[in-house]
């Protein structure tokens, strides 16, 4: 097992990219594009960077003060697989306010969540601002990205010893029936010592309510 770990890790240390798209458009149809690439060093020490492939221009720009007009929200999407380029990959994705975005001058945080074989498990984002305040900003401040990134391992639960919990079982189980079968004797020979005491009380009390009938009489 432990060999088997050490492989993985030497897998998924090295050097890998990921592609990061997203989109100012709205609904299931919605039209991505490629945003940058995050550059991973390290999984394990948490070392990775975004670079942007090019400047937001004049209609990225328009789209995105559009959608905060709509009060709509910006997504963003990355393969589940680091260094692929098949486009039939599946993605996992996320989104924030389109304002949070805009305010903050276009900096934010992506943190990636991996499992331990590398495996791109969710992606999250957030801004340096809280919420939004309604601020303007110039055009000049939403060019380019300022993007840190974060990787998160998500370790393996402990496995429940579900083998050890039915046998468990079973010995009650057979625990029960034997105690069961132990003492299978009838009512009356389980309990004779109760039942022949007051079978002889009952005795004499009649006899001795006959025989004061008949001095009675």
């Amino acid at each position: 097992m432990q060999d088997e770990e050490a492989i993985l890790d030497d897998e998924f240390e090295g050097q890998s990219s990921l592609l990061v798209e997203h989109t100012f458009d709205t609904g299931a149809d919605a039209e991505f594009s490629r945003r940058g690439v995050i550059t991973i060093s390290s999984m394990k020490s948490n070392m990775a960077h975004f670079a942007q492939e090019s400047s937001l221009g004049m209609e990225e720009k328009s789209k995105l003060k559009a959608l905060i007009r709509k009060g709509g929200m910006y997504r963003i999407r990355v393969p589940t697989k680091v260094g692929t380029t098949d486009e039939n990959m599946p993605y996992v994705s996320t989104f924030m306010r389109a304002c949070a975005l805009y305010e903050s001058r276009l900096s934010d945080v992506l943190t990636l969540n991996v499992d331990q074989s590398g495996n791109i498990l969710s992606i999250s984002a957030t801004t340096y601002i809280p919420y939004c305040t309604g601020a303007t900003v110039s055009d000049a401040a939403i060019s380019n990205f300022n993007t840190s990134v974060e990787i998160i391992e998500t370790a393996s639960g402990p496995v429940p010893d579900t083998q050890s919990y039915m046998q468990k079982l079973e010995q009650e189980k057979v625990e029960k029936e034997k105690g069961a079968q132990a003492d299978n004797r009838s009512f009356f020979a389980k309990y004779w010592m109760y039942i022949v005491p007051v079978f002889f009380l009952l005795i004499l009390s009649n006899n001795m309510d006959s025989g004061q009938e008949g001095r009675g009489q």
